[in-house]
């Protein structure tokens, strides 16, 4: 997992007591009550502290920008480097003791706020490796000590500003190893250093391809190249072929991975898509893996035994070695997918447990070693996701703890070993995510601390241990992500426990100590904030479909406990989560195409026995049940379009299974869910599609075999849904990206004369084309139709001027070229056009001195100007994302210094600006995907060391 980061240090005290020793773990064991004596409180701070040292309330909050978000924790000889991002030096190295004063950035790589794109940090020797672009050489190889002095680029492999894009990063007794690309070679090469000058060179291989999966075991070098398994002496330089399955295709490997001096590896036949037997039935189910194992000689790699089965990649460990034992998860196609084992021999290779009996799979993930036996998390219908623990042994295998009591569990994630104990994360009831502790016992394992106390999530991650601490990332409300340390007893049991927070320097240098309070020294500072951090660290929930009702947000998200479901938020923590698990387990429902309708949310989804079905949802779990089961039995419906509000009406389109795709609606009953009409009769279906209205009216596209595709208008009954046969004698219309305005409908279609602009007011004399913009058979191609008042502004290409700003009012003389603003065929087209204001507001280049900025237009050439040079000069603004909520343009923009933010305006260039800073440095928040409900605004970033997570806004403070 890959976060960016950044800069300087004041420290909260806190202390906790922990015994981590404890009787042997005894299957079915779990701790009884709180682990009060693990409880983190802050030294001479009250309970609620962190709630009231902000203006904003931890539970509907968190104020400021994202903070540092320390990176790639990586320990050199009991020092911790790290990726750390500040507005003074954007994303650069830093090292830290676990003191304030031993915290500091390392270099300023690339000198100035632009930062030099760290990433790939690794140990070999006393020094740390990593790639990093100085902004002359390109993304090369780098090493450092710890020391200004020391931190110097290794080899300019691809010279001048060319990058080698070193890679597979490994250290072999002080020597790193590493794939980079030579454009003087021509192709990626495995290469060797000494991080010091002249030890930089290339290892020969004799492979047509770069190695891959780089692990070292004892003085030897291990690794796969092409259709080969090879070993490295570190000493000599000899490679030495181990295994040669070139005659061997489509297969795919995994590992290796040491397992007590020994190594083991997996070739499987890969599946291929579509590929079908001799008898032309589909190849499915589960295909043929082998375990191998080596002891590093080529009479020594052996074949251990074929599974029939397809191995499962369901987290970010696919394979583990405790002890002298394998670990990974297959599905042999009756059981699920289960944990498997091997001791290096044909009997030991097994499945080890069906953790849920039946075809159903348990979803474990994170397989993580400790000790002797592998740890890691996995669903059962009783206890949801919780943590398991398995010696390899049907009996030694059994749930840890269950975290939270109840089916829906604990979302365990974050599974790292450091210094002989587990870390990881889990949520209970009332809290969010966070940092929890196991030494692989029921009785030691508990929760660290409730960093943030309530419902929002600390989502620790990136838990490592350097020294006497294990330091990782956290989220606070007043710090954002930060840097966090746990002091370390000899014994290895936590003693204390130290908040290690990063922020800029001050204009002097010198570092800032900030309370988390103090809101006034911080350039971050603004109204928007955090929603929640579903998923710790920067893992991706990939939310989805979204829909706002009232003043709830419905949203689908992918958490590993449930899968993709439907979640609501109102904008605080507490208020955001799951509404129901539609699918029970970690399968999904996916539920999508969400609409409002009377208070509530219509959407489709798949409970796993109706297939996808029309659901309804008021957003409580008993209020989300399935309206109808239009075609019973696992099947579902197969909906295409929709649900589209008419008139407190839902139309959509659905097949029943007899009468093909065509036009249903519903009012959330199931008495009032019904077929309006077979447009097309027979099982082919009509496919209504694209609905829209106008002047009262709903409309919608469909084809049936009198008129091929048309439009069509309805009612709601089966005699008011009748076909317009609006070009009578040809067989296909059809309303591409239409708008409706002043009474006509303005859309873009194809026909002899290419993709050019149409309108329609519903009759066949009032449809026609409106400007072959691109003359002859070529394509105008209109884009981003957007209407004002009465008019319509698109995008469309001409010939003479290249793609620009057109508009029309309906009309064959009403339609022209507004300005042609990049004067010339230039290929360099305005962008977000959005109405704020009776005016058309836009993201252009004029090719000019002031790159491409915020532009407005009423529709005349006069009146189309550059709005404001946002960021001044030659560069560019880059206005992105436009969106006018609440008298308010929101957007994201790049004023040069602070990199894409979120921006307001009313309209005047005076009150256009900055509306906050939410990241430091020039990489910026980057906001986009703006969602607006009754009481919120909500957005993404795109630069996020909490991954793609809801971020809101209070409609009520754009007012101000």
């Amino acid at each position: 997992m890959r976060l960016t980061a950044g800069v300087l240090f004041s420290p909260l005290a806190l202390a906790v007591v922990l015994a981590c020793s404890g009787p042997a773990a005894v299957p079915g064991e779990e701790a009884e009550g709180e682990p009060s004596a693990l409880e983190l409180q802050e030294a001479g701070a009250s309970e609620d502290a962190a709630s009231t040292s902000s203006p904003y309330r931890v539970e509907d909050s968190v104020p400021g920008r994202l903070s540092a978000g320390p990176a790639e924790l990586t320990d050199v000889n009991g020092t911790l480097f790290f990726v750390a991002t500040d507005a003074a030096h954007g994303t650069e190295l830093w090292k830290s003791d676990g003191t304030p004063g031993g915290t500091r950035i390392v270099e300023d790589i690339q000198p100035g706020p632009v930062g030099a794109s760290l990433r790939g940090l690794m140990t070999a020797g006393r020094r740390v490796y990593f790639t990093a672009d100085d902004g002359t050489h390109g993304l090369e190889l780098w090493t450092s000590d710890g020391t200004r002095a020391g931190t110097r680029l290794v080899k300019n492999i691809a010279a001048g500003d060319a990058s080698s894009y070193a890679s597979a990063l490994a250290a072999l007794e002080g020597v790193l190893y590493f794939t980079a690309y030579s454009p003087e070679l021509g192709f990626t090469q495995l290469w060797r250093t000494e991080g010091v000058p002249g030890t930089t060179r290339v290892v020969p291989t004799g492979l047509a391809y770069p190695p891959t999966e780089l692990v070292p075991m004892g003085h030897h070098l291990y690794f796969f190249g092409g259709y080969r398994f090879q070993r490295l002496d570190g000493r000599t330089g000899a490679i030495v072929t181990l295994l040669d399955f070139t005659d061997r295709v489509d297969v795919y490997t995994v590992g290796p991975i040491v397992a007590d001096g020994v190594l083991y590896f997996i070739i499987g036949q890969s599946p291929i898509i579509g590929a079908k037997n001799e008898d032309g039935t589909r190849q499915d189910g589960p295909r043929l893996f082998t375990v191998w194992k080596s002891d590093g000689t080529p009479e020594g790699t052996v074949a251990v035994a074929d599974i029939r089965a397809l191995l499962t990649f369901d987290g970010p460990n696919t394979l583990a070695a405790a002890g002298r034992r394998l670990f990974f998860t297959a599905d042999d196609g009756v059981l699920g997918s289960e944990l498997w084992t091997s001791d290096g021999t044909s009997g030991g290779t097994r499945l080890v447990k069906d953790l849920i009996p039946g075809p159903d799979s348990p979803h474990i993930r994170s397989l993580t070693a400790l000790g002797g036996a592998v740890l890691f998390s996995a669903y059962t219908p009783d206890a949801g996701d919780e943590l398991w623990r398995s010696d390899g042994s049907e009996r030694g295998t059994f749930r840890l703890k269950d975290v939270m009591p109840g089916p829906a569990g604990s979302s365990i994630a974050q599974l790292t070993a450091q210094g002989g104990r587990l870390f990881f994360t889990a949520r209970e009831q009332g809290r969010g995510h966070e940092p929890w502790i196991s030494d692989g016992t029921a009785r030691g394992t508990a929760r660290l601390a409730d960093l943030v106390p309530g419902a929002f999530s600390s989502a620790p991650h990136d838990f490592t241990r350097s020294g006497s601490r294990v330091y990782f990332a956290a989220t606070e409300p007043a710090r954002g992500t930060e840097l966090w340390a746990l002091k370390l007893a000899r014994s290895g049991s936590v003693e204390t426990a130290a908040a290690v927070a990063v922020f800029p320097e001050a204009e002097d240098g010198a570092a800032q100590e900030r309370e988390q309070g103090d809101r006034s020294r911080d350039p971050g500072a603004g109204p928007a904030f955090l929603v929640q951090d579903l998923r710790p660290g920067p893992d991706d929930p990939r939310i989805t479909t979204r829909a706002s009702v009232g003043s709830t947000l419905f949203f689908t998200a992918d958490d590993p406990s449930f899968g993709a479901e439907l979640w609501v938020t109102s904008g605080t923590a507490a208020s955001t989560r799951l509404v129901a698990d539609i699918r029970p387990g970690p399968d999904s429902s996916g539920p999508r195409n969400m609409t409002p309708l009377g208070g509530a949310l219509l959407l489709f989804a798949n409970d796993g026995v109706h297939g996808f079905e029309l659901w309804r949802s008021d957003g409580t779990p008993g209020g989300t049940r399935m309206v109808k089961d239009i075609i019973p039995g696992p099947e579902g419906s197969q909906f295409f379009e929709g649900p589209f509000v008419h008139d407190g009406v839902a139309y959509f389109a659905a097949d029943d299974g007899t009468n093909g795709t065509e036009l249903w609606r519903t009012d959330g009953t199931a008495a009032g869910t019904r077929m309006v009409k077979d447009l097309r009769p027979g099982p082919l279906g009509s496919s209504p599609q694209a609905f829209i209205e106008l002047e009262g009216r709903l409309y919608f596209m469909a084809a049936d075999e009198a008129t091929g595709f048309d439009l069509w208008r309805t009612d709601g009954t089966a005699a008011g849904t009748v076909a317009l046969d609006l070009m009578p004698g040809q067989e296909n219309l059809f309303f591409t990206d239409a708008v409706a305005a002043g009474g006509l409908f303005i859309f873009h279609q194809y026909s002899e004369l290419g993709d050019e602009l149409w309108r329609s007011d519903a009759t066949p004399e009032g449809t026609f084309l409106l400007a072959d913009l691109a003359p002859g058979p070529d394509s105008s191609s209109p884009t981003d139709l957007t209407v004002v008042g009465r008019r319509v502004f698109f995008v469309a290409e001409n010939p003479e001027v290249g793609r620009e700003l057109w508009v029309t009012d309906g009309t064959r003389a009403g339609t022209a070229l507004v300005k042609d603003i990049t004067p010339g065929a230039v290929q360099d087209p305005p962008q977000y056009l959005v109405a704020f204001g009776g005016r058309l507001f836009f993201s252009a280049q004029d090719g000019g001195p002031t790159g491409r900025e915020l532009w407005v237009s009423d529709g005349t050439a006069a009146g189309t100007r550059l709005f404001k040079d946002l960021a001044p000069g030659p560069a560019s603004g880059s206005p992105a994302w436009l969106f006018p909520v609440a008298g308010t343009l929101l957007f994201s923009a790049d004023d040069g210094r602070t990199g894409p933010e979120l921006w307001r305006s009313d309209g005047t260039r005076r009150g256009t600006r900055q509306l906050q800073e939410l990241a430091p440095g020039l990489t910026g928040g980057d906001p986009y995907l703006f969602t607006a409900t009754r009481e919120h605004v909500y957005f993404f970033l795109g630069f996020s060391p909490t991954g793609r997570e809801w971020w809101a806004l209070e409609r009520e403070d754009l007012t101000h």
